[in-house]
């Protein structure tokens, strides 16, 4: 049975690899410098993107050309100016471009999606995942992304996004989620089986991206995502650009100082935010019994049970001293909280908002609050999104080109305090 399970998955590898070679390469650095700026900024004229690029004009009438002979752009209608001549800007070709699975991985599913170019998902499929050994994590993720890619034409690239160290987009040195103490050549093994590019990361880091690059990152330049659930992360965009620091850690560790123990030793976030902490925290409160988890948590919060309620909040005021960590030394202008417990917060009745705010000067009073829920869809399509960064040569690190000064508008300070009008109002939710 094994044998035609591998003939049959070897039978669709080919088909799949025939769709790759059908996606033309976007060319040299410039051509995918003018795909790149109209994937993530939109439409525009090949004057505006001679200016925003500062590339020549023949450059850019070459690259354009080259492009839509490729079919990876298409014109649209020509717009009159009041002044000078009529401009044709150019886009994207979305619905018949190329497609990207992205998969996340946690410690007992797999999460995959297609998405198109711009990372707008088409379909998913959740599969179960028997055990973390590194055979059994390939083994899973190759199902569904043979799946999607058999039914969606035109693949490119594949994502996958794991709770781990992840070095070079390659390789997976290490898992604590999964159990790896030694490094798994993740994406060699699973192009072997997929015959399609595979890149791996982090997966806030994925996550983050997605966001960046198709989220709210395209509203504010600067700002830090917290998550909190099996594991905890901070991660912060500084500029358009991923801080990710020497060692690629930078707020993976979850050992950012949120208290004082008795003895006077800092209090690691992750000690007193991932589910674990949270469920031991409530047993020894007597909200949970033993063999009980976060389901009844849940139920007793629903109930209004006080003692859940208090947890709950001492939940929420851990969350925001980290916070209001990252935002004393960042300075960002949105903050945005997910992860699959992040309900429990929620439930406090808006003591995060509360406990952040009060340690915040005047001057960032404005500071945004945004929320992504507790589901892995934007996890997974954040996956795809770093399949779609290697394939158009962005890397993850690239930062967009600044927004056109507006007259009057002080420069980026100007844009930056437009984006915050609605700081005070309840969490909203990030799309």
């Amino acid at each position: 049975m094994q044998g035609e399970q591998r003939e049959v998955a070897e039978h669709v590898a080919e088909h799949v690899a025939g769709h790759v070679t059908a996606v033309p390469d976007l060319g040299g650095t410039s051509a995918r410098a003018v795909y790149r700026d109209l994937l993530r900024f939109g439409p525009r004229s090949r004057r505006d993107l001679t200016e925003r690029l500062a590339l020549s004009a023949p450059t850019v009438t070459r690259v354009t050309r080259d492009l839509l002979g490729a079919g990876h752009l298409h014109p649209l209608d020509t717009v009159a100016l009041a002044k000078g001549r009529p401009q044709q800007p150019l886009d994207i070709e979305e619905n018949h471009g190329p497609r990207f699975i992205g998969v996340k991985v946690t410690a007992d599913e797999v999460h995959a999606v297609v998405t198109t170019a711009r990372g707008n998902a088409l379909e998913e499929l959740v599969m179960p995942l028997p055990d973390t050994s590194a055979e059994a994590v390939a083994e899973a993720v190759v199902d569904p992304v043979l799946a999607l890619a058999g039914a969606h034409p035109h693949v490119a690239g594949v994502g996958v996004s794991i709770g781990g160290r992840v070095a070079d987009r390659r390789r997976v040195d290490s898992s604590w989620i999964l159990g790896w103490k030694h490094p798994v050549d993740l994406a060699d093994r699973l192009e072997a089986r997929l015959a399609l590019p595979v890149t791996v990361d982090n997966d806030i880091a994925a996550m983050i991206h997605g966001l960046n690059w198709f989220g709210i990152g395209r509203a504010y330049r600067t700002f830090a995502v917290l998550t909190i659930g099996v594991g905890v992360a901070i991660g912060t965009v500084v500029e358009g650009r991923l801080l990710q620091g020497r060692s690629h850690l930078a707020g993976l560790t979850g050992r950012l100082p949120v208290a004082a123990r008795e003895d006077g030793a800092p209090e690691p976030f992750w000690r007193s935010a991932r589910t674990a902490a949270v469920v031991e925290a409530a047993r020894e409160a007597g909200v949970l019994g033993e063999g009980e988890g976060v389901e009844r948590l849940r139920a007793r919060l629903a109930a209004g049970d006080p003692a859940a309620r208090a947890l709950s909040a001492d939940l929420a005021r851990t969350l925001a001293r980290a916070a209001a960590a990252v935002v004393a030394v960042v300075d960002p202008e949105a903050i945005v909280l997910g992860g699959e417990t992040i309900d429990l917060v929620l439930a406090a009745d808006g003591e995060f908002e509360r406990t952040l705010r009060a340690s915040l000067p005047t001057a960032q009073q404005d500071l945004v609050l945004r929320e992504l829920g507790g589901d892995f869809d934007q996890w997974a399509r954040g996956a795809a999104v770093i399949a779609i960064q290697e394939f158009v040569g962005g890397g993850g690190g690239a930062a967009p080109p600044p927004p056109p000064r507006r007259p009057g508008g002080g420069g980026r300070g100007g844009a930056a305090r437009g984006s915050r009008r609605h700081a005070h109002s309840a969490l909203t939710r990030a799309v």
